[in-house]
């Protein structure tokens, strides 16, 4: 992945430093160095999927003591172009003083939470959501 970058790098620095060659082959030299960066770019954005979707894979793991939580409200779930891989849903949460967003890919926590009128329990890690649990109301006598 770093030699794309390392290669883009060289070839916008030989277009750059070298000014007595021929524009032809300055072209050709700035189009490889662009070509490379595309490359180092595409890599870049698969290897933080990847460490995104191993982050949620742990965190689905681990234990509910060690992840973080909040009470609020399920408020909406983002259908718009997610940056990250198509296996994540963009949820939004609001715990009464801000909206918190989170990732899940799991389903049934995505309806779980999504159906959900009451209160929720919400256990998340690194911006992803792992469970949720529903706070039962007891009507006051």
């Amino acid at each position: 992945m770093y030699f794309h970058l390392f290669a883009a790098l060289l070839f916008f620095g030989i277009s750059l430093s070298i000014p007595a060659i021929p524009e032809t082959y300055m072209v050709a030299v700035i189009l490889s160095g662009f070509l490379a960066l595309l490359i180092f770019l595409k890599n870049l954005y698969q290897h933080v999927n990847n460490k995104f979707l191993n982050q949620a894979i742990k965190a689905e793991n681990e234990n509910i003591t060690n992840l973080s939580s909040f009470k609020g409200k399920f408020v909406m779930i983002r259908n718009e172009e997610s940056p990250l891989s198509d296996k994540f849903t963009f949820m939004i949460f609001d715990d009464g003083s801000i909206e918190i967003p989170l990732f899940c890919r799991n389903d049934n926590v995505i309806q779980k939470a999504s159906h959900s009128k009451n209160e929720l329990i919400v256990y998340y890690k690194d911006y992803i959501l792992v469970k949720v649990e529903e706070i039962e109301k007891t009507p006051n006598p």
